[in-house]
């Protein structure tokens, strides 16, 4: 199944562009999209802290943040988007 992975911010330029196609097998979850798109170990470290992402990602499945759903372990399913962007601050 394909689903489309979109960043933000920063993350433009380190995964390369707005927005990449993953193919990922039936039933995939967003923990495999992400250890997919973090093919070096630059992404790996903006993105995972041990087990779990960093507490500054923001990571969503059309629009809901996967904290909402079943985090990490949400699955996907064919045409998902799955958005990656920092936390963002200001005043």
């Amino acid at each position: 199944m394909t689903v489309k992975a979109k960043f933000f911010a920063y993350f433009r330029d380190l995964f390369g562009g707005r927005e990449r196609e993953l193919a990922l097998s039936a039933g995939g979850t967003v923990a495999e999209a992400l250890t997919l798109l973090c093919d070096t170990p630059e992404r790996r470290r903006e993105v995972f802290a041990g087990d779990g992402l960093k507490p500054h990602l923001v990571v969503m499945v059309n629009g809901t943040p996967i904290g909402s759903l079943q985090g990490l372990a949400t699955r996907l399913a064919p045409g998902d988007t799955l958005a990656v962007f920092p936390l963002v601050g200001g005043g």
